[in-house]
């Protein structure tokens, strides 16, 4: 073999492929594409149904009068916006009001002394169960006392809250006040002569003590007092050029509970008794000087309520629950309205929520009625119902 016939011999082993050698040049990965958000920078967003059916025999005892109902579409926006503040927004959808914001307000979170902040509109730290969106209740409603005297779907405030936690008695406690723009919700159809919270005497003030008492490792007690007080408007006759004036109004309340939660069946096994009395303070009204025919038409008499509560847990997803309410009516002369209530709560999760109550009612003066009730609660994104 000459030099040349040898040459093109090594030539060809080295580029001829080895057999069966796949010779196709695979394309290299495609370069994800990046986004221009920074998926750290968005918000959590959320949604929640809240949807009712009432079977009452005597007709829906619903607000619109709807045996079904939407009563209500909850969309949370939350973000920690920077290392010093955290924004919330909760917007209310239903038939009757539409849209509503229910909540909005800006929380420090890096105020010096354990301090906590808010800036907004938010659930006034009230009692036990107003703070508690009404879709996360474990009954279908609000207790009779805080829909008389609060509003049938709590009390919100727009203003300044502030919280300090602290155990100097060696035990937690937490002190929450408030200054709001108003006390309340107001009747638009009532005009006084100028805006109620044209004195800053007349805003809206609140404050709660909380108590938290571990008592062994089963089981924990909390106790809390709360107080409000403002103006509102209320109802006049012989004022010229309106129709109300203002008046004060104030609450004082202590409210009471006891949990049981065994470390080995926390699964399995729990235990609520709740207990809140509510008493409802209101002054005359400011009729002004030299008007001697004028008469203030809003409540003067004071009013007291409360309920007791209680909810077993059977397995993991049943719970049982009952009610008792009593509420001496403002919109009544003060007499009795009584109410004894009965659920049955399950959770197929923890994103969903099934709750069927019986409640009996006896409204003052009246004969007693009964009321049969399903709620069904639903929870898209990270905000969803807790069991417990």
């Amino acid at each position: 073999m000459d030099v040349r016939a040898y040459s093109l011999l090594i030539l060809a082993t080295v580029v001829t492929p080895a057999y069966g050698q796949d010779t196709t040049k695979t394309a290299p990965p495609p370069i994800p594409a990046r986004s221009a958000t920074n998926p750290r920078l968005l918000p959590d967003v959320s949604m929640v149904g809240d949807l009712i059916g009432d079977f009452s025999r005597r007709g829906s005892t619903q607000e619109g009068g709807q045996r079904f109902a939407v009563r209500e579409v909850e969309l949370a926006i939350q973000s920690a916006i920077d290392p010093y503040f955290r924004g919330d927004v909760f917007l209310g959808l239903n038939d009757e009001e539409k849209i509503s914001i229910e909540q909005a307000y800006l929380t420090a979170t890096a105020l010096p002394g354990g301090l906590e902040a808010r800036f907004g509109r938010f659930l006034m730290p009230f009692g036990k169960q107003n703070m508690t969106h009404r879709h996360d209740l474990h009954t279908i409603e609000y207790p009779w006392v805080l829909q008389r005297f609060l509003g049938p779907e709590g009390l919100k405030g727009t203003g300044i809250y502030l919280s300090k936690v602290f155990s100097p008695l060696g035990f937690y406690q937490e002190l929450q006040v408030t200054a709001t723009d108003r006390f309340g919700e107001f009747d638009e159809s009532l005009q006084t002569t100028e805006p109620v919270n044209t004195k800053l005497a007349n805003l809206g003030f609140s404050a709660r003590l909380r108590n938290y008492v571990d008592l062994t490792n089963h089981a924990n007690l909390e106790i809390s007092a709360s107080a409000i007080t403002g103006k509102r408007p209320g109802e006049a006759v012989g004022v010229p050029g309106v129709n109300a004036v203002t008046a004060r109004q104030s609450l004082i309340g202590i409210d009471a509970t006891y949990r049981w939660r065994p470390l080995k069946q926390g699964l399995y096994r729990s235990f609520i008794l709740q207990a809140e009395i509510l008493r409802q303070l209101n002054g005359g009204g400011d009729i002004p000087a030299g008007l001697p025919a004028a008469r203030y038409l809003g409540p003067t008499a004071n009013s007291t309520g409360g309920y007791v509560y209680s909810r077993y847990q059977l397995t993991r997803r049943t719970f049982l629950g009952a009610r008792y309410d009593w509420v001496a009516d403002p919109d009544a002369a003060g007499e009795r309205l009584r109410a004894a209530s009965g659920y049955w709560q399950f959770f197929p999760s923890e994103f969903s929520k099934i709750l069927i109550g019986y409640e009996r009612v006896t409204p003052p003066g009246e004969s007693a009625y009964g009321r049969i009730m399903v709620q069904a609660t639903f929870a898209m994104g990270p905000h969803k119902p807790h069991p417990f």
